[in-house]
Parts: C-alpha cells; structure tokens; sequence
C-alpha cells in the first residue's frame, strides 16, 4: 500500500488545510481526505496531514505502507534524520511515531 500526504498554508501561520490518500497495488484509490485545519504554520499542516494518513492506514489494519510527502522537515524529523527543536512539532512527531507503531512504514 502507498499513502500519500501534504499540507500547506497561506501565510506562515495562516489558513491552513492538509490532504492525504491511500492507494493500492493495483493504483486505486481506497480512501482520501483533504481538511481544513484553521490557522497554523506549514510544517503543523505537513504533520497533520501525515497523521490523517496514518490514522487511516491503522483504520484499515495496513500492516505495510510506503509514504511519500514532499515536506523534507517532516520526513527527515520523523525518520530521526534530523533534531526536533521546537516543542510542538516535537508533540506532533510523538503522534506520528505512536501511530506508526505496529505498522512497517517507509518515508520519501
């Protein structure tokens, strides 16, 4: 299974929304939302939109998924690639790594 994901905001913070899809092997669809989040910055939209992601996968008992995002502050954080600094992204990667628990997950 493929998931993908990306947020993003007008103004840095601003409005913001964040989508995400899962796809199957066979290319289809098999769920996908896009929400408004309110105001936040763009890298809380790019996690928020991870964690609907992964909601949904845990939802559907996906024991395997291969996630693509172009947030490189995300994907680099959440894969320890990189220092977390500031505290709320810091809560938000703790969502994220308790939601791929159980999970074999993949980041680009």
């Amino acid at each position: 299974m493929k998931g993908y994901f990306d947020g993003a905001s007008r103004g840095n913070p601003g409005s913001a929304g964040a989508g995400a899809l899962l796809v199957n092997d066979a290319g289809e669809i098999v769920w996908e939302t896009a929400r408004f989040l309110g105001t936040k910055t763009n890298n809380e939209a790019e996690y928020n939109a991870l964690i609907l992601l992964l909601k949904a996968a845990r939802e559907r008992n996906i024991k395997e998924l291969k996630v693509y995002g172009d947030s490189k502050l995300v994907v680099s954080q959440v894969s320890r690639q990189w220092k977390i600094n500031l505290p709320h992204l810091r809560t938000l990667a703790k969502e994220v790594w308790e939601l791929m628990d159980g999970i074999d997950v993949s980041l680009e």
